[in-house]
């Protein structure tokens, strides 16, 4: 029933788009999941998924549980701007040569 509610529906596509012009160099395949779950400690929780599949097999998966669904949604999209940031850090900077080792002197 979540997926019905246009509200998320909008908040999804905007946060969406905002995700896609964050990294337009990149193309990046998405699929948002929400779902409604009960856990005997924590109670009832919205659970939104974000599936980033980036172009060179990479992909980042990041799941949010929270009473609202609306956090869950912004909360979910937060996670994977910062793990696809991560990402894209790691592929940019060059590798140095392996046997390079520093030195508590050599600093």
């Amino acid at each position: 029933m979540l997926a019905l509610d246009r509200a998320l529906r909008r908040l999804v596509v905007a946060e969406t788009h905002q995700l896609r012009e964050r990294f337009p160099d990149q193309t990046v395949d998405l699929r948002v999941r929400i779902g409604e779950e009960f856990d005997p400690v924590r109670g009832h929780q919205i659970r939104c998924e974000v599936v980033a599949s980036l172009v060179d097999r990479r992909q980042v998966v990041v799941r949010e549980f929270r009473k609202e669904p609306r956090q869950a949604i912004t909360e979910a999209f937060a996670a994977a701007k910062v793990q696809l940031r991560r990402l894209r850090r790691r592929s940019i900077l060059p590798l140095g040569p392996a046997d390079t080792t520093l030195s508590a002197a050599g600093i």
